[in-house]
């Protein structure tokens, strides 16, 4: 995993976890090139991450860049949402736990 991520876990007002995506890499473009996306997601495969609240454990496997970049629904994000799900990915290991 890349190790110089700018993210940060605070509360919200009702005291619950917010991940913040401090250093935002897709950003500036007027579309997203999933390829940069799926190729930094690539970072993560053989990492574990272990759920807070259960102990469960999630392992990122080697299918994970392309299920997140490849859907339809991907495709046809445009615009905010699509840096939002491209931007998402710096937080993946703070979203698992």
């Amino acid at each position: 995993m890349e190790s110089n991520r700018n993210v940060t876990i605070v509360k919200d007002s009702e005291g619950k976890d917010v991940v913040l995506i401090n250093d935002i890499k897709f950003k500036g473009k007027r579309s997203i090139n999933w390829d940069d996306v799926k190729k930094y997601l690539k970072s993560y495969i053989d990492d574990s991450f272990q759920i807070q609240s259960t102990g469960d454990w999630i392992y990122i496997g080697n299918d994970l860049p392309n299920e997140y970049t490849g859907s339809e629904y991907t495709f046809g994000l445009k615009g905010t949402n699509a840096k939002a799900k491209a931007n998402a990915t710096q937080g993946i290991p703070e979203l698992i736990m």
